[in-house]
């Protein structure tokens, strides 16, 4: 682990550009290959797969330092590998994995998890995409659209949530009778036909290196051993997969944390102002104390989520959804503190501290909004308590 960190921390050191990634709205193709060469994009899968075999820990190590540097490579990977590969790893067959896997541990292939659309964000149930059985039974006719996919339009392998229906009622429904009909997650990939690429990349706040997308399928064909799972469980593998995400999502805010802790830290001692330097005043100085002690309680947090899935735990969902929120939250708290103690400085963009409060944003709306997250936390939390 410690070798693997020290490699990721001299790719960042020489290849990574946060600032030009950023400005460009693209993580290079060259960098993909290298954390591809690294196997950063494929830590956690077996070795027999062409993964690293890495502990969910050791790949939490690694996420604290690509988001210590650069937010967007951080979520590119975290949507390859955490939510899309992930899925396959946990879902998909045998045969499946060893026709997919190699090559998506080596970034030789990218992959993408494709749940959100118009009517379906945080309600992950509300999945209008359809996809019905042909008459033989031997493939599905996907339609529906997508939006804000990570990955989306540069990915090869997508795990598409659709909605199918009854084994009973096979058939083309009427209008709105679509009550009974259950999520199933799909294997799909952009030659299929009918598969549209309706926007690339959309133009947004913050970490803009990602490839953010909008598709669509128009009676897509996608062959029946393409779906991933069990029919009608695909909701159990979009929430299954989050818990590894919102994991890594702790991983990175932690690595940011810690960068924005160094930076206030060595301003704050250096400036000068009013004959004393800022480190003096007593406001500063709280603002450092409470970066320093979220950062050390962030890092404890995800280790001790990392741990829970290292050793087999059988649900830890609530703790997830518990870090995801409380250090998405704590690390807005932060960057916007560095900034302070930076005054103007940091509010232009010949230095990182403006993109990183863009970056920081999203990740109170992603992998599950807060707000949704809280009340999840809420209902299970008082479960035991309740029967």
């Amino acid at each position: 682990m410690d070798k693997a960190v020290g490699e990721m921390r001299h790719f960042a050191d020489t290849q990574l550009d946060p600032m030009a990634i950023d400005r460009n709205a693209e993580i290079p193709p060259e960098v993909i290959a290298g954390l591809g060469q690294l196997g950063v994009l494929g830590m956690t899968a077996p070795k027999e797969y062409g993964g690293r075999g890495f502990s969910q820990l050791g790949n939490c190590q690694i996420l604290e330092e690509i988001g210590s540097r650069c937010s967007a490579t951080a979520i590119f990977v975290n949507a390859h590998q955490s939510i899309g590969i992930r899925a396959l790893l946990l879902f998909g067959t045998e045969e499946q994995k060893r026709h997919w896997l190699p090559m998506l541990c080596t970034g030789e292939k990218l992959a993408a998890f494709a749940l959100t659309e118009p009517e379906a964000g945080s309600d992950a149930g509300n999945v209008q995409t359809t996809a019905i059985p042909s008459a033989d039974g031997k493939t599905y006719i996907l339609n529906g659209e997508k939006r804000y996919i990570t990955n989306g339009a540069i990915a090869h392998v997508l795990t598409v949530m659709a909605r199918t229906p009854p084994a009973q009622g096979a058939d083309t429904p009427r209008s709105g009778d679509k009550e009974n009909w259950k999520v199933t997650a799909f294997l799909v990939t952009p030659d299929m036909p009918g598969f549209e690429v309706v926007e690339a990349r959309m133009p947004k706040c913050g970490i803009r290196g990602t490839a953010t997308a909008r598709l669509a399928f128009h009676d897509m064909p996608v062959p029946a051993e393409n779906v991933l799972g069990q029919v009608g469980k695909g909701l159990k593998v979009a929430l299954t997969v989050l818990d590894f995400g919102r994991t890594t999502f702790g991983a990175s805010c932690t690595g940011a944390s810690k960068t924005c802790l160094r930076a206030a830290a060595r301003h704050a001692k250096t400036r000068v102002q009013f004959k004393q330097t800022l480190s003096e005043f007593e406001l500063v100085k709280k603002k450092i104390a409470f970066m320093a002690a979220h950062a050390f309680a962030m890092e404890a947090t995800t280790s001790q989520c990392a741990s829970f899935i290292d050793r087999g735990a059988e649900d830890y969902m609530l703790e997830t959804a518990m870090l995801k929120v409380w250090s998405t939250e704590a690390l807005w708290i932060i960057v916007n503190d560095m900034i302070q103690i930076f005054g103007g400085q940091a509010y232009f963009s010949n230095e990182p501290y403006e993109r990183m409060m863009r970056d920081a944003r999203i990740n109170q709306i992603g992998e599950g909004a807060n707000d949704v997250l809280r009340a999840f936390i809420a209902l299970v939390g008082m479960r035991g308590v309740g029967e």
